[in-house]
């Protein structure tokens, strides 16, 4: 990825090794529930397939809910986050959670675990990630913690839960100062090899505790492009107007491809593990519209589908986007846990009386795509507060807005998406 970050990886590793020094940001230093991360087999979690079309959902929901400008997600960080939110939940924000979740109880929390598993060989250092040059085998780093605002008494098997089913560390800090906030930021920095340098967390005196959970992704293609090949073309906006952008082009490179219902569909594998879909609607549909019963169906064709020479014109990317996931809750049916619908029921999180219910709740991705692969990172936050107080056989050419995705291969497990509207380069 020397196209992005040859410019900025002094900087970026100069800030990591001071965030690594500091008592707040050190995997050492974080304290954990005295429990072991269970382990799931992918085959024992009986209901993984339904978190895994739940997690689908979530995404096409936060893709349709930003028109007219890029959008990256990350599904999964999303699902995990609210699963850890799930084991505070009772009465209605107890089912409405597991209902988005695509699970229940000791179910949802083995296919979990699974899935977090299933990617454990995979992990690596978050600087590897984001180097000068992508590493030789893909890394997916995931990372989870809970820090919990000074003086606030939190349930022992809340705290288990958390650290057996998601490996998350809990740390502790007075989440309406600044210092909180440095913690959270160093936190987000070195678990996104700097991608994501900041926390989105604003600190306030309600806050109770903040769950953070992160991905980090760095994967080289197959078959990678060749930089020759890689010049400008024109793409068509939402608006209808036209700019030059720089695209990639695999000609007649062997692809899976698929059809269905007008949405074109190509696989590029990386070298091992994972794959990203570009997806490549009927002209004059935004990306956004996508659904999880075409995605499902465009996965299972992928799937059967035979590499065949495919003519493949694709931009390269450096995108960025930021969502207030607190007002997507509804559309995501988890409303009840927000502060502002007063019906959240989060009692399984403290032991001490008041109520607790989301007044913040915000993702950040990143999404950088050139010749040689993909690095992507995503940081899902929650924030809890107490409520009593104030608060050539085919061609694709992607000149047009389009979808972008990236999964876990083995078990379809969405990683990230990206709705790509405008592919120039953000501003700096």
């Amino acid at each position: 990825m020397t196209r992005y970050f040859r410019a900025g990886i002094a900087a970026a590793t100069a800030l990591a090794a001071l965030s690594g020094c500091t008592a707040t940001s050190g995997a050492a230093d974080l304290l954990r529930a005295d429990v072991a991360a269970r382990t799931v087999p992918v085959s024992d979690a009986s209901a993984l397939p339904e978190v895994v079309d739940a997690t689908r959902r979530l995404g096409t929901v936060l893709l349709g809910a930003a028109k007219d400008q890029n959008t990256v997600v990350s599904p999964s960080s999303l699902a995990v986050a609210l699963s850890m939110l799930t084991e505070g939940a009772r009465g209605t924000s107890l089912t409405e959670l597991e209902a988005a979740l695509g699970a229940t109880g000791e179910n949802r929390r083995d296919a979990f675990a699974a899935l977090r598993g299933a990617l454990l060989a995979l992990d690596g250092d978050p600087r590897a990630a984001t180097g000068d040059e992508l590493p030789e085998r893909p890394i997916v780093h995931l990372a989870g913690q809970v820090v919990i605002n000074n003086g606030f008494t939190v349930n022992d098997d809340f705290l288990a839960a958390l650290a057996d089913v998601y490996d998350a560390g809990i740390q502790h800090a007075d989440l309406a100062s600044e210092e909180g906030k440095k913690l959270l930021d160093a936190w987000t920095d070195r678990h996104t090899g700097g991608l994501i340098p900041e926390s989105a967390i604003t600190p306030t005196p309600d806050l109770r505790l903040v769950f953070q959970d992160a991905i980090l992704l760095a994967a080289r293609w197959q078959t990678p492009f060749l930089a020759a090949d890689t010049y400008p073309r024109v793409f068509t906006l939402p608006d209808g107007a036209t700019v030059d952008v720089d695209m990639m082009s695999a000609l007649k490179t062997p692809f899976a491809y698929a059809e269905v219902s007008g949405w074109q569909a190509a696989r590029l594998p990386y070298q091992e593990a994972l794959h990203a879909d570009v997806v490549l609607p009927p002209a004059g549909t935004d990306p956004g519209a996508v659904t999880p019963e075409i995605l499902a169906a465009l996965d299972h064709a992928l799937d059967q589908a035979t590499p065949a020479p495919l003519d493949l014109a694709m931009p390269v990317l450096d995108l960025q986007s930021e969502l207030n996931l607190l007002d997507l809750f509804p559309a995501l049916g988890v409303g009840s846990v927000r502060c502002e619908d007063d019906g959240a029921d989060l009692s399984g999180i403290a032991l001490t009386p008041g109520e607790l219910c989301v007044s913040q709740a915000v993702q950040q991705a990143v999404l950088k795509v050139d010749e040689e692969g993909t690095v992507a990172a995503a940081l899902t936050e929650i924030a809890v507060a107490e409520a009593s107080l104030p608060v050539v056989t085919h061609s694709l050419h992607l000149d047009r807005p389009y979808l972008f995705t990236v999964s876990h291969t083995a078990t379809g497990w969405p990683l990230f998406m990206a709705a790509v509207r405008d592919p120039r380069p953000a501003a700096p």
